[in-house]
């Protein structure tokens, strides 16, 4: 296995000034996707202390759940094979798909993929994954634990210093922005943008209550810009999203990044935020799964994929 020093070895992303674009307010972007380590974007920040608990332990499998384009597994496998760790990756699936790019690299980064159907996804956990692979460290959906929450909150410490009054994030597990939640102070407030549909402050709320965590600073949910649900898409965001690159150089992606975004700009042109006001979004990566898309939609996204690679 690797050493600690390379479990160690990170350097952070950008905070970058998008002026212009949003009208009169001028947005600052966490540019989580630069990261450069092991592991990139929220994901690094989500995995860093189970990955370290695997290293002290001599912990020799890591036993995983997601779906057919999941950034969550995409970016487990690539730190798994860093460390000499085995990934055996329990994939949601109608219908497996080896052929689509990310199940692909996860077969190049000699990971071990098990195709479950959806019933059986949802049943897998830690029990069923120790009676199947015992020994073997299990680490649930997205990333979410108490180690994946203590790894999220750190992600404050790169915007602290910078006193902002509004912090908006994407959430799908909620692992990152429970993080946050738990770290940020009580003159910020925390907007978080769902990925999928149905999400409500019941479900963040049981969260919190699970993991004990009060959070200091205010939040919300904008539960109204998950285009149909998660993964869904329209012609719209394709054109928001190719819109905002274009003018910034920064690449989004279909199912976090460019839904957040988009979800900034609504609220913005809709008088939301006050004159003045500082705003930090996070940019939290997940290009990976840019690819998925053009895949499975080429029509629709082979262009947004074809303009981005001279970003």
């Amino acid at each position: 296995m690797k050493s600690e020093f390379d479990w160690k070895n990170f350097t952070p992303g950008p905070i970058q000034l998008i002026p212009g674009f949003f009208d009169e307010h001028n947005l600052h972007l966490l540019r989580l996707d630069q990261i450069q380590s092991w592991a990139s974007g929220n994901k690094y920040y989500k995995l860093k202390y189970p990955l370290k608990y695997a290293l002290i332990k001599g912990i020799t499998t890591i036993v995983s759940k997601g779906g057919m384009f999941s950034n969550h597994l995409a970016a487990l496998a690539e730190a798994t094979h860093h460390f000499n760790i085995q990934l055996i990756a329990i994939v949601r699936s109608h219908v497996p798909d080896e052929g689509n790019p990310t199940m692909r690299r996860l077969k190049e980064l000699n990971c071990r993929l098990e195709f479950v159907t959806p019933e059986e996804y949802n049943r897998y956990d830690e029990q069923v994954s120790q009676d199947q692979f015992p020994g073997a460290m299990f680490i649930d959906e997205g990333g979410l634990s108490s180690e994946g929450i203590k790894g999220s909150a750190e992600i404050v410490e790169e915007f602290r210093h910078l006193n902002f009054d509004h912090v908006v994030i994407a959430g799908g597990s909620m692992c990152t922005a429970i993080g946050l939640m738990s770290a940020l102070s009580a003159d910020t407030w925390l907007h978080i943008v769902p990925a999928w549909k149905g999400c409500n402050e019941q479900y963040v709320d049981s969260i919190l209550s699970k993991y004990e965590i009060n959070p200091s600073c205010s939040w919300d949910l904008w539960p109204e810009y998950h285009f149909g649900g998660f993964g869904k898409f329209n012609q719209e965001l394709i054109e928001f999203m190719t819109s905002f690159t274009n003018a910034t150089g920064v690449v989004l992606d279909p199912v976090y990044t460019g839904k957040l975004l988009f979800a900034v700009k609504d609220k913005m042109k809709n008088g939301f935020f006050r004159k003045g006001d500082s705003i930090l979004a996070i940019h939290t990566g997940g290009l990976q799964g840019l690819a998925g898309y053009a895949y499975r939609f080429p029509e629709q996204w082979g262009g947004y994929e074809a303009m981005v690679k001279k970003y």
